[in-house]
């Protein structure tokens, strides 16, 4: 700093060197103003760049863990949404049990049965009323997929949950078809021939079977198509796909023993002759006709199936009805375990979310904030640093006024 001589009068070297310093004491103390206004230790970019690129990077990872928390707290109300829902479903299954267990009485008649009946249908409307509400912006969350962003990144394994009830549980549905406690006045299905494309002579009538093997589901009510192939030596393949061309598991080799199902049956036609009805296993059965085995054969039959019901007609009846309930209750139970686990796990999610949000929030917070008490004493100190700084500019303009005594 240059030294002031006050015997030279033309620049005041001593008044500069105090303004100069009353500059910067004012600059300073306007950075801890705008802290202490702002409650921010960086106001710009220029306070301190890194510590600015740093707080921006923990600035977005808080707010994308505070939106992953919402998102799982939206999840959550979908859950107990399906599981009120699915309660709802189990209490009417109990009821039915209870009314099947009435009708397997032979106390009772004809026309009591059927009031039994009746009631039946209509806890099976209620049921399928039940899956059907249960739908959250044209998702339904009990028969469809959702999936849940419930992390701030797009790994699926760890920032992403899927809802996917009906692949999760052993039954084919939780309606009342799905769940197979249709109540009916008659337990047959019924098939019905869409179209057929055949070549090589060969022909085929599609059937309910008369029994159906227990170790295959029966097929749900839908369109499927049975696709069959006769070589020239009179080996048959057949396979039944669904509406979306996915193979359906059928009984292999038409008996039942536990290691003869598959996707495809193969048989052979016995003397020459046309085979006997072929029970696919799956509550449908084909008969063939007019093989010739002097060439290849290929058919394709389209055809649509209605599941068939459950009669409570008689004691018989009623108590094949009550298993399938009983069966249909431990269905409706997987669902809802699926549900809690799902839950539970958005649980844990969550509490990690809020220790990492809050963790995020504080090493921001250590970068950007100000600590008002420090800046409170700086502060403080440049307002006493200004006043003394402005009196010695004053002394310093009036110092040059001690030359005039050299004049008299």
């Amino acid at each position: 700093m240059a030294t002031a001589d006050f015997s030279r009068i033309n620049t005041n070297i001593g008044a500069l060197s105090a303004l100069n310093s009353l500059k910067s004491i004012n600059t300073k103390l306007g950075i801890h103003q705008l802290r202490l206004a702002t409650g921010k230790r960086i106001n710009s970019a220029a306070d301190d760049a890194a510590g600015l690129a740093i707080a921006a990077g923990l600035d977005t990872k808080a707010r994308g863990l505070g939106q992953a928390i919402d998102n799982i707290g939206s999840a959550k109300n979908v859950m107990t949404t399906g599981e009120g829902h699915l309660n709802n479903v189990l209490e009417i299954l109990n009821q039915m049990k209870t009314k099947a267990e009435q009708a397997a009485n032979d106390t009772l008649g004809t026309s009591e049965r059927n009031a039994i009946l009746q009631e039946l249908q209509k806890f099976n409307s209620q049921i399928d009323a039940e899956i059907l509400q249960a739908d959250w912006f044209g998702i339904n969350m009990l028969t469809g997929t959702m999936n849940f962003q419930i992390g701030i990144g797009s790994d699926a394994t760890k920032d992403e949950l899927v809802l996917d009830v009906l692949g999760s549980i052993t039954p084919t549905g939780l309606n009342s078809s799905g769940l197979d406690v249709v109540a009916s006045s008659t337990a047959t299905g019924s098939v019905t021939t869409s179209y057929t494309n055949a070549s090589g002579g060969i022909s085929g009538t599609l059937a309910v079977s008369s029994t159906f093997n227990t170790l295959i589901d029966e097929l749900g009510t839908g369109h499927y198509t049975l696709n069959a192939n006769v070589t020239a030596n009179g080996t048959i393949s057949i396979e039944v796909r669904d509406d979306s061309g996915t193979q359906m598991t059928i009984n292999s080799d038409t008996d039942t023993g536990t290691n003869n199902v598959g996707y495809t049956l193969t048989t052979t036609v016995a003397g020459g002759g046309n085979p006997a009805e072929i029970d696919l296993g799956v509550g449908v059965s084909i008969d063939l006709g007019a093989i010739s085995t002097a060439a290849a054969q290929t058919l394709s039959v389209g055809f649509d199936y209605a599941k068939g019901g459950n009669s409570v007609a008689d004691q018989d009846s009623a108590q094949v009805f009550m298993g399938k309930v009983d069966t249909a209750i431990s269905g409706v139970k997987e669902a809802l375990s699926y549900l809690g686990g799902q839950y539970n796990r958005l649980s844990f999610q969550e509490e990690s979310l809020s220790i990492a949000q809050l963790n995020t929030e504080s090493s921001y917070s250590r970068i950007m904030d100000a600590d008002m008490a420090h800046e409170q004493l700086e502060a403080t100190k440049y307002q006493i640093l200004q006043q003394t700084a402005t009196a010695m500019l004053a002394q310093a303009n009036t110092q040059p006024q001690a030359v005039l005594s050299l004049f008299r």
